[in-house]
């Protein structure tokens, strides 16, 4: 049966991109699919064949797709935004009410809207799940993660479903070659890593010097070109990484082993899985030298363990069912319009 179902999220990449392959699959089931964000990402929801409904943000984030990263909004700027955001998208929607809304776990007007028009709701949470403070109500909650990465699993309740990473790429980006016979480092850790410039070019600078081709993305580009991270994932042998949830979950999917710096708090809870279910190292702020860089990258590379770890995400991944998986849950929420 053919339903309204609106997605909504803050505009942030971070929460955007992992939503993207749910709507398009969504509208490959025949729904018609809204998908409500800031202006910047209009054009990027509207490949998926989702119908975007703008409205005007308060997040710095809220530019072009790619630039203005907000790694950990805090709920100052949240609440800030759910006000702002609330009376546009009440006035953007009118009497056009969906049948059922799907948001983003910070997406805090969300929630009131579903409230105000006695619509059920479904959760996406592009990262680990944070078990709710207070008297929540329990909501169907679709977790863009596979289960063995998430933090404290064993206190994750059953209404969350793992599915593990929704990948979705739109047009296709430029293809990427790697040199001939060089192994491939794909270096992302942003332009200031703890607050120097300077850190991707020394860790970089160390790679090299081992014989390693280096790439260095930062601030949405790929040494310096509109070239999608992932093209050169699937050619690359070691990525090091801040820990961002969607660059770790790429290089699992591809099967690349990580090198994960953490900056905030959630990083240092993936970097800590990557390091305990064997696919990765961490290297915390104290240790972090182009030497440490270097030396953790040749050993993953050549561990036969760490291969087998990664073999067996990679099969977890792809048995947990992906944008398939998310709409079924969504549409079976659909059907016992269960209102919260």
């Amino acid at each position: 049966m053919r339903s309204h179902i609106a997605l909504m999220s803050v505009p942030l990449h971070a929460h955007v991109s992992p939503m993207l392959g749910v709507a398009a699959e969504l509208v490959d089931r025949g729904h018609r699919v809204t998908f409500a964000s800031g202006g910047a990402f209009a054009a990027l929801i509207a490949e998926t064949g989702a119908t975007p409904v703008t409205y005007r943000s308060t997040l710095p984030a809220d530019g072009a797709p790619g630039a203005g990263w907000l790694a950990a909004p805090v709920a100052r700027e949240i609440g800030s935004e759910c006000d702002a955001a609330f009376p546009q998208v009440v006035a953007a929607y009118g009497a056009d009410r969906p049948d059922l809304i799907v948001h983003d776990t910070v997406t805090a007007f969300a929630p009131r809207l579903a409230g105000l028009w006695s619509v059920p709701r479904v959760r996406f949470s592009p990262t680990h799940v944070y078990l709710p403070a207070g008297e929540e109500p329990i909501v169907p909650t679709v977790v863009a993660m596979p289960r063995s990465l998430q933090a404290d699993v064993d206190h994750v309740g059953p209404e969350h479903l793992f599915v593990g990473p929704v990948p979705w790429r739109g047009r296709p980006g430029e293809d990427w070659h790697a040199p001939a016979g060089r192994r491939v480092a794909l270096v992302s850790l942003g332009s200031g890593h703890h607050g120097r410039d300077d850190v991707p070019i020394r860790c970089a600078e160390g790679l090299a010097a081992a014989g390693w081709h280096v790439v260095i993305a930062t601030d949405g580009s790929v040494d310096g070109a509109d070239l999608p991270s992932a093209a050169v994932l699937e050619r690359a042998s070691i990525l090091v990484t801040a820990g961002g949830a969607g660059e770790v979950l790429d290089a699992l999917a591809y099967g690349v082993p990580l090198v994960v710096v953490p900056q905030d708090v959630e990083q240092f809870l993936t970097a800590a899985r990557v390091q305990a279910l064997g696919v990765g190292r961490m290297i915390t702020p104290e240790r972090l030298s182009p030497a440490a860089i270097r030396a953790a990258a040749e050993e993953l590379t050549s561990d036969p363990v760490t291969r087998t770890a990664l073999d067996t995400m990679r099969a977890e991944i792809l048995l947990s069912g992906g944008a398939p998986a998310a709409a079924d849950l969504i549409e079976k929420q659909l059907a016992h319009g269960d209102v919260t």
